[in-house]
C-alpha cells in the first residue's frame, strides 16, 4: 500500500474554548511571518455547523480548527506525497501534527483557552483509492500504526476503532490511549 495524504486529527479537551476569530489572528501571523512561498491563504468556513472550521492553506499540507462529525479539533492534511515506507510516513505525518498542533495551541491569539489532546486522535487516509474504508485496510495498516503509537504513548495501553463503517466515507481510525495527551510528551517520545 502506497500510503499518502495522511490526515492527523487531535481533538481539543473539553474545556477548551474556540473562538474562530482567533485562529484567524493565528493563521494571519503564520502567513506574514513564514515562508510565503509555503502558506498561500486561509479560508474561513466557521459558518458551516459540523464543517471545516477555519482552514490555512500552504503548498504542502493544510491545517484547520476542525468541526467535523461535531468534534473540535486540530486537522493536520498532508497534501504532497512522502518518501518512504508506510511506517516512516506514518511517523512523520504524527511528527508534523504534533509539532504544528503544539505551536497553535502556545499561540498568544488563542489565549490559553485551546488545548489539544493527544490521547483522544483521528487517524484518517484522504484517499479512497488507496485505502478503501474497509476492516482489510484496518487490518493491513496496523502493522505499521500500532508500533509509532507505542512509541509515542511509551506502552501498549491505546485503542484502535475504525470510525465510519460506510465504506463511502474516508477510511479512519479512532485512537484513544490511557495517557495525559500533552502534545509535548508525545511528540518527545516519537523523537527518541
Amino acid at each position: 500500500m502506497n500510503l499518502q495524504q495522511i490526515n492527523i486529527k487531535i481533538l481539543t479537551t473539553k474545556e477548551s474554548q474556540i473562538n474562530y476569530q482567533n485562529f484567524i489572528k493565528v493563521f494571519n501571523r503564520w502567513i506574514a511571518e513564514e515562508d510565503q512561498d509555503d502558506y498561500l491563504n486561509y479560508a474561513d468556513y466557521s459558518f458551516t455547523h459540523g464543517g471545516p472550521g477555519v482552514l490555512l492553506i500552504s503548498k504542502r499540507a493544510n491545517y484547520s480548527i476542525d468541526h467535523t462529525d461535531l468534534h473540535h479539533g486540530f486537522l493536520y492534511n498532508r497534501k504532497h506525497p512522502v518518501e518512504g515506507n508506510t511506517r516512516e510516513k506514518v511517523r512523520q505525518a504524527f511528527i508534523d501534527a504534533l509539532t504544528i498542533g503544539l505551536r497553535l495551541q502556545s499561540a498568544d491569539e488563542l489565549e490559553n483557552a485551546v488545548r489539544f489532546d493527544g490521547s483522544h486522535i483521528l487517524f484518517i487516509i484522504n484517499n479512497r483509492h488507496v485505502a478503501m474504508n474497509t476492516d482489510e485496510t484496518f487490518q493491513a495498516i496496523q502493522p505499521d500504526l500500532q508500533p509509532i503509537l507505542a512509541s509515542m504513548y511509551g506502552s501498549g495501553d491505546f485503542t484502535l476503532e475504525r470510525v465510519y463503517q460506510d465504506p463511502r466515507k474516508r477510511f479512519a481510525i479512532r485512537i484513544t490511549a490511557d495517557s495525559d495527551g500533552d502534545l509535548s510528551n508525545l511528540l518527545d517520545n516519537l523523537s527518541a
